[in-house]
């Protein structure tokens, strides 16, 4: 049977000290450590998440500067294709403008020429016809 005496709540009283002792220097400690513990990482999840954003948002902004870059290297190609081209159809213009020239030219030249060789061969028709007169016949005529 159970003894009611003093003793009994000797051990009472000291159970419920050991255990205030025990809770202020073990439990208490313990629970602030992990308490502390607990907010360091809700503060550095919370710094991660804020880094994440930070970097997403600077790659973002990468991406629509390098579609800016993008675009305006293609429109600066096209104005320059544009550019090379007018240049071309002037070289050319030109080019051909000095060929014609050059053309018309060499015709004028040609026809002289070709009128003077005519000439000087008009004028020596009798030389040449008694030549071959000669030639056929064996003889000068």
């Amino acid at each position: 049977m159970i003894n009611f005496d003093i003793t009994l709540f000797i051990q009472i009283v000291e159970a419920l000290i050991m255990t205030f002792i025990l809770y202020y220097i073990l439990v208490k400690p313990i629970r602030s450590y992990i308490e502390e513990r607990e907010s360091h990482f809700q503060s550095l999840e919370k710094e991660i998440q804020d880094l994440l954003s930070s970097a997403e948002e600077a790659i973002k902004k990468y991406q629509e500067e390098l579609n800016k870059a993008r675009a305006e290297g293609i429109q600066k190609r096209e104005l320059l294709k544009e550019e090379a081209r007018k240049i071309e159809k002037e070289l050319l213009s030109k080019t051909m403008k000095e060929i014609e020239e050059y053309k018309t030219k060499w015709a004028q030249e040609f026809s002289k020429h070709f009128e003077e060789v005519r000439k000087e061969l008009i004028n020596n028709v009798d030389y040449f016809t008694s030549l071959i007169v000669g030639k056929l016949l064996g003889r000068k005529v």
